[in-house]
């Protein structure tokens, strides 16, 4: 869920005024002018500093490499990622304090359900979201937006406690717009508020942005920005189609994870990037298809909190074969089938977008889903797991679904030993059951 605009606007200015700042810049520059042995140089370079970090000061790793005997100077290349364990989400789960490498009280803490429903607690270093920031401008770059854009943002933000459905992040050149308030009710005051703002730029959910899209569409307006900036969902052609006409700019796509291992990104040219310079990225071939292969990724960047060889449980399809037009020295990456939930109401009928970030934020699962009983009819299904605490986690998901989907739902909770799997056996962390 989006931050409040205060802790919005501190990280923003802690980003753009952090020292890293202008070299991460040059280095960005470079990377994407750098040919392929440059490239994978750079990235060894970092995996030799991110292992050495690991092993020496991280309780995880350091028990890791001695327990199997394995020095960290044998890891000199990207061939050499072979002898090091595969992380999954349920060592996240179990421990990831045992990552951490610096003071919890010196990095960000995120949470997140992701893809899979199993409730993980990261962390991130200042410098890596300043690295990550930069990926992001340098890619917004190619679509001509420059790097301090104006963007409107549609990624949660409940509304402000005033009622307000927008509101202006100072020092951030951003507006929030309210994701879970884009009804006809509400229409003229976002769209005044976005006119007002000469945004550059759209940023935000898929699902909440065509939203917006539908509502201007229904009452024959158009709102033309120079972007529109999406990323956390996948996106079916008719969302695409939508979203550029109403908002006329192209689609500047990108994927990635809270727990930070890898990042990718559409181009101007059509082809869909691995950032190689944010992070390493394998694909393990998925047992019993032969035509999809699962992301797994090393962090280059986040030293406080190292992850190798994270398998972040997306897939992708088959890697396009013939060279992108845009030259650049960044691999192309297949499809991705990321994030997709079930589309959720309230009792009154209102739409909410991605609805299980009603549930990311929660701590001491091991697994956890929101589900859709009824319109305004939700259950939580929860996994105790280390530091479950029932009364806590019952106030915080009372709290966050008044916050969120609005007053008058009803919310009931259930405990269970594991939550049931569809036939595919990966557990949606927000699905519809259907009416009662």
């Amino acid at each position: 869920m989006a931050p409040p605009g205060g802790s919005q606007s501190l990280k923003y200015r802690l980003r753009r005024a952090h020292p890293l700042r202008i070299s991460s810049g040059v280095t960005l520059s470079r990377m994407a002018n750098a040919d392929e042995a440059e490239l994978r140089r750079y990235q060894e370079r970092r995996l030799r500093a991110v292992v050495a970090v690991a092993a020496r000061r991280s309780p995880f790793y350091r028990k890791w490499f001695r327990d199997n005997s394995i020095e960290p100077g044998a890891i000199q290349t990207l061939d050499d990622l072979a002898l090091l364990p595969l992380i999954t989400r349920d060592d996240l789960v179990e421990r990831p304090d045992d990552f951490r490498v610096y003071p919890a009280s010196v990095m960000w803490r995120s949470h997140s359900s992701g893809t899979s429903g199993k409730a993980v607690t990261v962390y991130r270093t200042p410098g890596s979201s300043v690295y990550e920031l930069g990926a992001l401008e340098r890619q917004w770059g190619w679509f001509g937006l420059p790097r301090s854009a104006r963007r409107v943002i549609l990624r949660g933000w409940a509304g402000g406690t005033d009622g307000a459905v927008t509101q202006e992040v100072p020092g951030a050149r951003q507006l929030l717009v309210s994701s879970y308030n884009l009804t006809a009710d509400h229409l003229d005051e976002i769209v005044t508020a976005i006119e007002d703002f000469r945004p550059d730029a759209i940023e935000g959910w898929p699902s909440s942005i065509t939203l917006l899209a539908a509502l201007l569409a229904e009452h024959g307006r158009r709102l033309p920005v120079r972007a529109l900036i999406t990323s956390s969902e996948v996106m079916s052609a008719r969302q695409r189609d939508l979203m550029r006409d109403v908002f006329v700019g192209p689609i500047v796509d990108h994927y990635g994870q809270t727990e930070r291992v890898a990042l990718t990104g559409n181009c101007e040219a059509g082809g869909h990037h691995v950032f190689s310079d944010y992070g390493i990225v394998e694909l393990l071939p998925v047992s019993g298809a032969t035509d999809r292969w699962e992301i797994v990724g090393t962090a280059l960047h986040n030293y406080g909190f190292p992850l190798l060889r994270y398998r972040t449980g997306d897939e992708v399809g088959p890697t396009p074969t013939t060279p992108c037009p845009c030259g650049r020295p960044f691999p192309q990456i297949g499809s991705i089938d990321g994030r997709s939930e079930d589309a959720f109401h309230t009792l009154d009928g209102r739409p909410l977008p991605l609805p299980a970030t009603i549930v990311d934020d929660l701590v001491g699962l091991r697994e956890v889903q929101i589900a859709q009983l009824a319109p305004g009819e939700f259950e939580v299904r929860v996994v105790p797991g280390r530091g479950y605490d029932r009364v806590e986690i019952a106030a915080q998901i009372h709290n966050n679904v008044a916050t969120y989907f609005g007053a008058g739902q009803q919310v009931t909770i259930r405990e269970l030993e594991s939550i049931p799997r569809p036939a595919s056996g990966k557990l949606k962390p927000a699905v519809v059951i259907g009416g009662r």
